[in-house]
């Protein structure tokens, strides 16, 4: 029975494409795409439907092994949909109870690896998270599934996502300068608050081709909710697993100062932190009031690592200003700078150089985190933050990263044969019996598909 049923299907789907080009019509090429592709989905689909429900057979079958984990079926007919790469998945299965526990299961979901009240596959779950990556959640709806998947959906599959790690090299690399570089995103929340999540960057220094450059091996590290010694933590175990640490004469931190940047010097082995240019030209901008003149003496006096001249400037302009309140703007920025002079006197080491930290964070963090109008969820955020990092390292999301439960169903060899012998004797005996590939005008396509007959494979 089982047989024939295998049999109708491969015939019908032949039958399908020969008639669809057999007919007395020029087919373009999207059509026959289109045409193609919505057919052989379908044949897919009844293909894996007889399979799955052709296992459940067998597992119901094999009392012996099963009775003597303790199941017995409850009831059967069990309907269950599940979204595949070839469109939705519909098939029947059996239900169970297990004696010796008293809990219940599908044994087929088990056996091939459906989750509890999934309704998507793990495939596609997988490339919805990798395209959410990047674009929303409805356009990666959209872009994988033709939108069949809700938004609520592909956000759930985010946040189970796990083990997102990237594989360090196998032999440590040598370099003699590390540039460790820390700034973070400012995001708003679904409560109507901001919040900052940090972003790590590590590489080797920036090789210039023209105006662009680009970062040596470099490497991002980002999450929300995590406390500063984790993420130096995490940091500090990269550099020691890719790095041959003895060959390191520095690392060079850059940031803007902040308290949170500045613990990574107690974590990175010999390192030297680096005021980062973006917010010292901000502040010096903004202590000149626009006027260029003075602003270049104040710069200056900062790549010159002259203090006091830097001080008797900041006096001067202290001096014009028109009001309190600018005069504690000019007061408050001087301090800023003056409190991280150490990372403005390291620029005297032309080998500091190479920092780029408002553009990592623009690149991996606000394209997606706060460039548009959103508000996100705590959990989302860390998921999304976590996620970009890995996506910017040249990471892609996989099956083995979409969250499973530990325990499965396995099948005794001799009821797998059981299922399988059905495909087996239809691929080897009943293809030879397909009539409409006996018959009928020789062609490219019908050549083709007696091939794939005589070989014995379906298709």
């Amino acid at each position: 029975m089982l047989n024939n049923i295998i049999q109708q299907i491969c015939e019908k789907y032949i039958s399908e494409v020969l008639d669809f080009f057999g007919g007395m019509e020029l087919r373009k090429i999207d059509e026959i795409e289109k045409e193609l592709k919505a057919k052989t989905n379908k044949y897919l689909l009844e293909m894996i439907k007889v399979y799955l429900e052709g296992i459940d057979e067998a597992i119901a079958q094999d009392k012996a092994n099963r009775t003597k984990k303790g199941y017995v079926i409850e009831r059967k007919g069990d309907k269950r949909e599940i979204y595949t790469v070839f469109g939705n998945l519909e098939f029947k299965r059996r239900y169970y109870k297990n004696k010796l526990y008293g809990n219940y299961e599908y044994l087929l979901d088990k056996a091939v690896g459906i989750e509890n009240y999934d309704r998507i596959s793990p495939t596609v779950s997988a490339a919805l998270v990798e395209h959410a990556s990047e674009v929303s959640y409805q356009k990666s709806s959209n872009y994988v599934c033709n939108g069949d998947i809700s938004r609520q959906t592909v956000k759930n599959k985010i946040r189970e996502i796990q083990g997102l790690k990237i594989e360090v090299p196998k032999e440590k690399l040598k370099a003699k300068y590390i540039h460790v570089e820390a700034d973070e995103d400012h995001v708003s929340l679904q409560d109507g608050t901001n919040t900052i999540v940090p972003l790590i960057s590590i590489h080797e220094g920036v090789v210039r081709n023209g105006k662009r450059g680009k970062c040596t091996n470099i490497h991002h590290i980002s999450s929300y909710g995590k406390s500063n010694e984790e993420l130096w933590q995490q940091a500090t175990e990269w550099i020691y697993e890719c790095y041959d640490v003895d060959s390191i004469e520095k690392i060079y931190l850059h940031g803007d100062g902040a308290a949170w940047i500045k613990k990574g010097l107690e974590y990175l082995p010999k390192s030297h932190f680096v005021l980062d240019e973006y917010h010292l030209n901000q502040a010096l901008k903004e202590i000149s009031y626009g006027d260029k003149t003075l602003c270049t003496k104040l710069t200056d006096s900062v790549y010159k690592a002259d203090k006091e001249y830097f001080k008797q400037m900041c006096r001067e302009i202290r001096s014009r200003a028109q009001n309190e309140s600018a005069k504690e703007k000019i007061d408050r920025l001087r301090r800023y700078i003056l409190a991280n002079w150490d990372g403005v006197v390291i620029y005297q080491d032309y080998n500091s150089k190479g920092s780029n930290t408002e553009g990592h964070v623009s690149h991996v963090l606000s394209c997606r985190l706060s460039g548009r109008p959103m508000g996100w969820s705590k959990s989302g955020l860390r998921s999304m933050a976590e996620l970009r990092a890995y996506h910017c390292n040249g990471g892609t999301v996989e099956v083995k990263h979409i969250k499973k439960s530990q325990y499965s169903y396995r099948l005794t060899k001799k009821a797998l044969e059981r299922a399988t012998k059905s495909f087996k004797k239809v691929s080897k005996e009943k293809f030879n019996n397909i009539t409409i590939l006996n018959f009928g005008k020789v062609n490219q396509l019908s050549r083709l598909l007696r091939n794939v007959r005589n070989s014995g494979y379906i298709f």
